[in-house]
């Protein structure tokens, strides 16, 4: 009888820390377990309970013993050896994260987890990208209703430059959890890289307004802000070279020239405006609170923005003025290009780009791990 009760206590108080670590508690999890008698804590669920918890507080050495010691006290548990796998993976040991995987497969060919941390652990490892989207495809079709496998796939895919398909994992993960803020910001990031700046920088507003100390957002919307003004003093300073290029080739033949630096400039002009509106098109009626956020949120966005409008502003006037005053207006649409392009690589070099940070696992098998951070 004592040793049923002793049992049922055992029992329950593994659960009450398990609870407290699914409810974001890691410390008073700790308290329980510590609480505890040995032969509660001398089981395999206690160590995987001790180790998300410490894990959650950022003991990592600490979560890979717990872990071992779990795996120790039940080899054929599939729940250990894949922690101990994403334990490893975030003390750089890949190779052994990937061994743990493996065997995690083995143990527990059905756990969507196991898979998951297959592709997790090659996840960098550009050589077997194509193991780790196998193993990753294998997660998805195990548990097609969790949001957070749609989300790690999404996140190789993007890695392996699927970014449609990536897209397409992501929005299934946030049709299953709207308020994710990872996958929402890892789909901005998938948008950005398809040349969708406006979409994405309104997306990297929301999480700056929310989170100011986000630095890998903040980088996102710096890239997504400064690369469409790159976009459109690209297109004014190749049209102004190439306008007075061939103004030169056509010396003798005044009348050309002149309709040279007309229809070349206009080019310019036509590809400026079109990705000035599709910018605004895609910000939708934000427009003004992404550039707001612009101003604030990165220096010398300003001086930037002026220097590209003086060049849009001067390429349209070189199409009024005379042939020899529109290819001076030209050199100074090709200087405002230069001084813009130098603006803008001060400005990137200022927000490097943030390395994400290995997935770590969750608290509770309803509960989401911690995205890859994907910077632009």
């Amino acid at each position: 009888m004592t040793g049923t009760s002793a049992g049922g206590a055992s029992r329950v108080g593994v659960h009450r820390a398990a609870a407290f670590v699914a409810a974001g508690q890691p410390r008073e999890a700790l308290a329980v377990l510590a609480a505890a008698g040995p032969e509660e804590n001398e089981t395999a669920a206690a160590q995987r309970v001790r180790a998300l918890a410490l894990l959650a507080v950022d003991e990592v050495d600490e979560a890979l013993g717990a872990a071992r010691q779990a795996v120790g006290l039940d080899p054929d548990d599939g729940t250990g050896l894949w922690l101990t796998s994403t334990l490893l993976l975030r003390t750089g040991d890949q190779a052994g994260a990937v061994d743990a995987a493996r065997r995690a497969v083995v143990v527990a060919p059905t756990s969507w987890r196991s898979h998951a941390a297959v592709a997790d652990a090659l996840f960098l490892d550009p050589a077997r990208r194509v193991e780790a989207l196998r193993a990753s495809y294998e997660a998805v079709r195990l548990a097609p209703e969790e949001p957070d496998v749609h989300r790690r796939h999404g996140d190789l895919l993007l890695a392996a430059g699927r970014h449609r398909d990536a897209q397409a994992a992501y929005r299934r993960g946030l049709e299953l959890a709207p308020g994710t803020t990872g996958t929402r910001h890892n789909l901005a990031v998938s948008r950005l890289r398809g040349g969708h700046e406006g979409e994405s920088a309104l997306a990297f507003s929301s999480v700056l307004a929310t989170d100011p100390t986000d630095a890998t957002a903040r980088r996102n919307f710096v890239v997504a802000v400064v690369n469409p003004l790159a976009r459109v003093r690209g297109m004014l300073g190749f049209t102004a070279v190439m306008t007075g290029l061939m103004s030169l080739g056509v010396t003798g033949d005044a009348e050309i020239a002149r309709l040279t630096t007309i229809l070349l400039p206009v080019t310019g002009i036509v590809g400026a405006v079109v990705v000035a509106l599709r910018f605004v098109a895609e910000t939708r009626s934000r427009t003004r609170s992404v550039v707001a956020t612009a101003r604030r949120a990165v220096p010398g966005w300003t001086a930037l923005a002026a220097v590209t409008l003086a060049a849009l502003l001067v390429s349209v006037v070189s199409v009024f003025l005379p042939l020899a005053a529109a290819l001076v207006a030209q050199a100074v649409v090709l200087a405002c290009a230069v001084l813009g392009s130098v603006q803008s690589r001060r400005i990137l070099v200022a927000f490097p780009r943030t390395r994400p940070a290995p997935p770590t696992v969750a608290a509770a098998p309803t509960d989401e791990s911690s995205p890859w951070r994907n910077p632009a």
